[in-house]
C-alpha cells in the first residue's frame, strides 16, 4: 500500500519529471518544420462496375489518415479548401500527371511539399494506395510510394497509408519534422475508459487476472484512495492504480525509440464514482513508423480494461 508520505513524494517526483521533460521538449523543437500539403485522394477504378460505396469511403478518408500520421511524425500540415483543389485539378488525373501544377497550388498555400494521392483499383480484390511527393520550390516529383490494400476495409487502407507515411521522410532528405524520433515522445496520449456497476474489489480481481493472462506482471498496486482516507481520517472514494509490465514489449518500445521509460510500466486506474466504477488506461500515442506494433499493445490494454468492466 502507498503510505501518505509515499504518495506525497510520488506526486512531487512525477511533477518534477513531467515539467523537466516538457521544458526539454520545447527547447529541442526546431521553429520551422517542413510544411506539407496533403491533397484529397482521387479514385482511379479500372474495374468494369461503378465504384461501390465502400471504395468511395476509402478514397474520401485516405487524405485524413495520411495527414494525421504525418502530423504525429512532427510535420506541419497545410490546410486546403476542397474547392481550391478542384479549381487546380483541370481534369481527372490532371494533378497526378502535372507535378508542376501541384507545386503551383502548394506555392499559393506556402507549403514546402505537396502530396498527391490516388486510389488505383485494378481488381475487385485489392487496390493500390499511391502518393506522389512534389517539391514546391522546383516543381518536380521527388518520389512516388505505393502500397497494396486487400479488399475494401478501412483498416487495410489505414495500414497501407501508415506504411507510406513512414516512407515519405526518405524522400525529404533536407526537410525537418518538428522533432526527432526520440524527442517526439509525448506525455499526451489517448485515454481508454470503461464504466461498470460491478463491485470495486471484483473489478480489481478481474483486472489482475486479465493482466496475468496477457503475460504481464503486476509491479505495484497503489491504493491511493485508501491512503488519503487514512491521512485525513475520513472517508474518501476508492482509487487504486495498477502498475504492470511485459519486459519483451518494454524492450522493443525502448529499442525502437517509440516510447519513453515514463510510459512504463503500463497503468490502469480504478476509481469509485457514485454507483459506478471507472476504469481507465493510458494508451500509447500513435507512431507512423511503428503503428502496427503500437496498435498491438493498445489492443491488449483495451482488452484488459474490457475484462475488468465485463459483467
Amino acid at each position: 500500500m502507498l503510505t501518505p508520505l509515499g504518495l506525497k513524494n510520488w506526486l512531487f517526483y512525477f511533477l518534477c519529471v513531467f515539467y523537466f521533460f516538457q521544458a526539454a521538449n520545447l527547447q529541442a523543437n526546431p521553429t520551422n518544420p517542413a510544411k506539407l500539403l496533403v491533397l484529397d485522394f482521387e479514385l482511379h477504378d479500372f474495374t468494369q462496375l461503378p465504384a461501390p460505396a465502400a471504395e468511395l469511403t476509402r478514397t474520401q478518408t485516405a487524405q485524413g489518415i495520411l495527414a494525421a500520421a504525418l502530423q504525429t511524425a512532427g510535420y506541419a500540415l497545410v490546410a486546403i479548401d476542397k474547392n481550391l483543389q478542384n479549381q487546380a485539378n483541370q481534369g481527372f488525373g490532371y494533378l497526378v500527371s502535372h507535378p508542376d501544377k501541384a507545386a503551383e497550388l502548394g506555392k499559393t498555400l506556402q507549403a514546402d511539399y505537396v502530396l498527391v494521392g490516388r486510389v488505383q483499383k485494378p481488381s475487385y480484390l485489392f487496390a493500390y494506395l499511391m502518393v506522389q511527393v512534389v517539391e514546391v520550390k522546383t516543381g518536380k516529383q521527388l518520389a512516388e510510394f505505393s502500397r497494396e490494400a486487400k479488399g475494401e476495409a478501412i483498416e487495410a487502407t489505414r495500414r497501407a497509408l501508415l506504411q507510406i507515411a513512414a516512407d515519405i521522410p526518405t524522400a525529404l532528405p533536407t526537410a525537418k519534422a518538428s522533432t526527432s524520433p526520440s524527442e517526439a515522445l509525448s506525455f499526451s496520449a489517448p485515454i481508454y475508459q470503461k464504466n461498470t456497476s460491478k463491485d470495486f474489489d471484483t473489478v480489481i480481481d478481474d483486472l489482475l487476472f486479465a493482466i496475468s493472462q496477457h503475460n504481464f506482471r503486476l509491479t505495484e498496486q497503489s491504493t491511493i484512495g485508501q491512503a488519503i482516507a487514512e491521512r485525513e481520517t475520513k472517508s474518501f472514494p476508492k482509487i487504486t492504480v495498477l502498475h504492470f509490465c511485459n519486459l519483451t514489449y518494454a524492450q522493443a518500445l525502448l529499442e525502437k525509440n517509440i516510447a519513453s521509460p515514463l510510459h512504463m510500466p503500463c497503468r490502469i486506474s480504478v476509481r469509485q464514482v457514485n454507483n459506478q466504477v471507472v476504469i481507465e488506461t493510458l494508451l500509447l500515442p500513435n507512431n507512423a513508423a511503428e503503428q502496427a506494433f503500437i496498435d498491438e499493445i493498445n489492443q491488449i490494454l483495451q482488452e484488459i480494461v474490457n475484462t475488468g468492466a465485463a459483467a
